[in-house]
């Protein structure tokens, strides 16, 4: 059953219905838009961040437009000499040296280019860098690869390194050669030629004097002959146990001598902290 209602509306009611659709469409085009909220979002200059793919930079450093890198001026390459091997292939050994009295020089990273006199020579990096060159340290370097007869011009090119004051981030570790021995090895090379060569056996002991434990420790050792001339070098990570506070742990390795009878040895450390 349909159920119909009568409504009762006004002329001005009827008018309006009627013409409803213009109205509408009148009062949209007529009607101010709302004033917007203001904006939280605040813009500013981005910041002078440094993106460098071999070094570690904390957040700080990283935005501080006044941080300074390391000073790469004060870090020199010394006494490079060819030091041919036991079969006669060519090595370079240099050092690098921290001139610097009072900054620790963090995370070093070198690229080396050699020359004998116009020519370029490949040469590269057998052993790592240490993690920190402290003020005074001679770290030894042996390259190798092409043969060459000497190298007339040398070019090291540091890139950003972090300085650090005294006494640095390195734990404290007091490494002590005990004695040494030398001795002459020999060998065959392709089961025909026969080849001698001399040898230095360094007997040392390192001791924890830091307040945490140590560990991965790698020792640079270095032999010199009676001119101070770098006559060997070898560098080793310590196969030892992670060291306490107060511990100690003796050590030995030989080191081949290609140049003069050595006539002392000096060693660099680098190790971890826990």
């Amino acid at each position: 059953m349909t159920i119909w209602c009568k409504v009762k509306a006004s002329r001005y009611t009827a008018v309006l219905l009627a013409g409803m659709i213009p109205s509408l469409v009148f009062a949209q085009a007529t009607e101010v838009p709302p004033t917007p909220s203001p904006s939280r979002i605040i813009h500013v200059d981005p910041a002078n961040v440094r993106v460098i793919d071999h070094l570690r930079l904390s957040t700080e450093e990283l935005l501080d437009e006044n941080f300074k890198f390391f000073d790469s001026s004060v870090m020199a390459v010394v006494d490079p000499h060819r030091l041919p091997s036991e079969i006669g292939r060519s090595q370079l050994y240099l050092e690098f040296v921290n001139t610097s009295k009072d900054t620790i020089m963090v995370d070093p990273n070198v690229t080396m280019a050699f020359f004998e006199g116009s020519t370029a020579i490949g040469l590269r990096h057998e052993w790592t860098m240490p993690g920190t060159i402290y003020p005074g340290e001679r770290v030894p370097m042996m390259f190798t690869g092409e043969r060459f007869n000497k190298i007339t011009e040398i070019k090291a090119d540091w890139q950003p390194a972090k300085p650090a004051a005294l006494p640095g981030p390195r734990p404290k570790l007091k490494v002590t050669i005990e004695k040494t021995d030398a001795g002459i090895g020999g060998g065959t090379l392709n089961f025909t030629y026969r080849y001698q060569y001399k040898y230095v056996t360094v007997f040392g002991r390192v001791l924890n004097e830091s307040s945490s434990n140590v560990d991965e420790i790698r020792v640079w050792v270095s032999l010199y002959d009676a001119k101070d001339h770098l006559t060997g070098a070898r560098y080793e990570q310590l196969r030892v146990p992670t060291l306490k506070p107060g511990e100690s742990v003796p050590f030995q390795f030989d080191v081949k001598q290609h140049g003069a009878n050595f006539a002392r040895v000096a060693v660099v450390y680098d190790a971890e902290a826990q």
